[in-house]
């Protein structure tokens, strides 16, 4: 019998991802193609193949909300991306690529190379727009992995799970690294669950980001009195 924090993370990540089950052409199955591009290679790789990784970036964000309205990404040609693969695919986040982050108390040491790619994600588009920290972080969140997508859902549920969240800062990163720490053997369990049945290995920020986006998207409906308006 599952325990009620348990009951809770599963109850939410399966919503979330159930709307993969149902439908294998589900705009959510753009993160699994763009995170297993950029995982089945070698950083040496992504850089030899920027225009093939830039995209498979793009068309992930475009069905995750990125190219809407006046997005500056919406006037550019999916190359707009090549240089964000070069530069995640550097040295400096050498460390990143190689751990799956949030699953030891000791990856708090990650916290500034963590900020620092969602930097790079920014100054990557500098010359074509302003790069929120929604687009940063859900850039992160399909390659890295290190970081959930920081939109308005999950911020909202994030929130209304008791955590305090002012904007993507230090004390931010430290939060949801500890989320995942003491969450970890629940974590774990929905990871196995869903790679058993489906062969896909789901990240512990990727579960993290599942869990509280479908928290503050039940949060919106109850709101709302009906489906909600997506996130940006």
């Amino acid at each position: 019998m599952r325990s009620p924090k348990a009951k809770n993370l599963h109850q939410r990540i399966a919503a979330f991802h159930g709307r993969l089950v149902a439908d294998p052409h589900h705009r959510y199955r753009s993160w699994e193609y763009c995170y297993r591009f950029f995982r089945s290679r070698t950083r040496q790789a992504l850089i030899g193949e920027k225009n093939a990784a830039a995209l498979q970036l793009g068309f992930y964000l475009a069905s995750w909300g990125m190219y809407r309205g006046s997005s500056f990404l919406l006037q550019r040609a999916y190359t707009v991306h090549e240089g964000v693969v070069e530069r995640l695919a550097s040295p400096q986040f050498a460390d990143l690529w190689e751990k799956e982050v949030g699953s030891d108390a000791s990856d708090v040491r990650f916290v500034h190379a963590i900020l620092a790619a969602v930097t790079a994600v920014k100054e990557a588009y500098a010359p074509f727009g302003v790069a929120t920290d929604t687009l940063a972080t859900k850039v992160i969140l399909g390659t890295l992995a290190c970081l959930p997508a920081c939109d308005r859902f999950f911020i909202d549920g994030f929130k209304e799970s008791g955590h305090q969240y002012s904007y993507l800062n230090a004390k931010f990163v430290e939060r949801i690294l500890q989320f995942c720490v003491e969450c970890g053997a629940e974590l774990r369990n929905e990871q196995a669950q869903i790679e058993s049945a489906e062969g896909m290995h789901y990240p512990l920020m990727k579960l993290a980001d599942m869990y509280f986006w479908q928290i503050g998207y039940e949060a919106a409906t109850r709101t709302a009195g009906g489906e909600p308006d997506p996130p940006d």
